[in-house]
């Protein structure tokens, strides 16, 4: 069997394709997460309780998931799952910086419990709140806020 120039070209064709649309494919379906991998130092307060003072702790984003120092030592909380409300970007003193809004929410160690995360970074800047949820009412809440670890 001969093989010919067109057969050649059309097996290069074919092998170039394939090598170069898969993995095309496999990233259409992710979107870009700009908060992934920033961390942030922080300070959170727990407000429904009087005299309560600011503890310093450590917020990272990583896989859509919100991780903090703070709740997994003190509520074995690892992760609280989120999505992205606003990516936006804006001009501060001619400087161009990033705003975000994000929701999370992930169950609690009882069946009627849910931890929910609400946040906004502006450029390095962070605040929020988390609160344990009791069916529509937060039985605890905290606020947060701190600057991006460079």
């Amino acid at each position: 069997m001969k093989i010919t120039l067109h057969a050649v070209r059309h097996f290069l064709f074919l092998a170039f394709f394939i090598a170069f649309s898969f993995p095309a494919m496999a990233q259409k379906g992710k979107k870009n997460d700009k908060l992934e991998k920033r961390k942030f130092d922080v300070e959170i307060k727990e407000t429904t309780v009087e005299g309560k003072k600011y503890e310093k702790s450590e917020m990272e984003f990583s896989a859509k998931e919100v991780i903090c120092d703070y709740f997994e030592s003190k509520f074995k909380i690892q992760t609280i799952h989120y999505k992205t409300l606003t990516d936006s970007s804006y001009t501060d003193e001619g400087e161009q910086l990033k705003f975000f809004k994000v929701k999370g929410n992930e169950k609690g160690q009882k069946a009627d419990e849910e931890w929910v995360i609400e946040t906004e970074v502006k450029g390095k800047e962070i605040t929020g709140t988390i609160s344990l949820m009791k069916g529509d009412k937060a039985k605890r809440t905290w606020e947060f806020e701190g600057t991006q670890k460079n």
